[in-house]
């Protein structure tokens, strides 16, 4: 990794830690919130909210790693199951025994698995350092469309080589094509 990737990485760390530091304080210290009459949009953006707040705080505050060892990752609901007890088991600390379903359940559905391919570990290395995989996996493109995006990626900055491109855009273009 060049050094200006990692100043930028430790940057965007110390960011993420601050910004949690300041979300925690702001949190009362009763476990989960009632839910009254909030609506089930509410209920999910809270729970989405609460799961980022234990992600950053448990994983990327505590000074364990940062939040790109999660972004690379993308593994099944098994997988970050075992990975979060073997955090746990190493000294990750959680506020509250819910929190552990709740990091869980948001690690899958936002860095869950992608499927196989060539192309894989070029998306998890290159396109997370600037967007998460949900943008990736809801998009849907011809190939036509991801070579036009990957053209304007390029000119933005992403450090794609030229040796890449063409296994990227076949990965993209064959699993997140229109109508899958």
């Amino acid at each position: 990794m060049k050094p200006s990737t990692r100043w930028v990485l430790g940057g965007v760390s110390a960011w993420v830690a601050v910004v949690a530091a300041v979300v925690s304080a702001q949190q009362p210290s009763g476990g989960a919130a009632p839910q009254g009459d909030k609506s089930p949009q509410q209920i999910a953006f809270e729970r989405f909210q609460r799961a980022e707040r234990v992600m950053n705080g448990s994983c990327s505050v505590s000074g364990c790693h940062t939040v790109r060892r999660i972004q690379t990752s993308a593994m099944d609901k098994e997988g970050w199951t075992k990975t979060v007890d073997d955090m746990i088991e190493k000294g990750a600390k959680l506020e509250f025994p819910e929190d552990k379903d709740i990091l869980i359940k948001y690690l899958v559905q936002q860095h869950g698995p992608l499927p196989e391919g060539e192309g894989r570990a070029i998306l998890l290395n290159t396109c997370t350092i600037c967007h998460d995989l949900q943008r990736v996996r809801t998009r849907r493109a011809t190939p036509e469309g991801w070579k036009e995006l990957l053209e304007e990626m390029i000119f933005e900055g992403a450090p794609l080589s030229d040796e890449n491109i063409p296994i990227l855009l076949v990965y993209l273009a064959r699993n997140f094509r229109p109508g899958q």
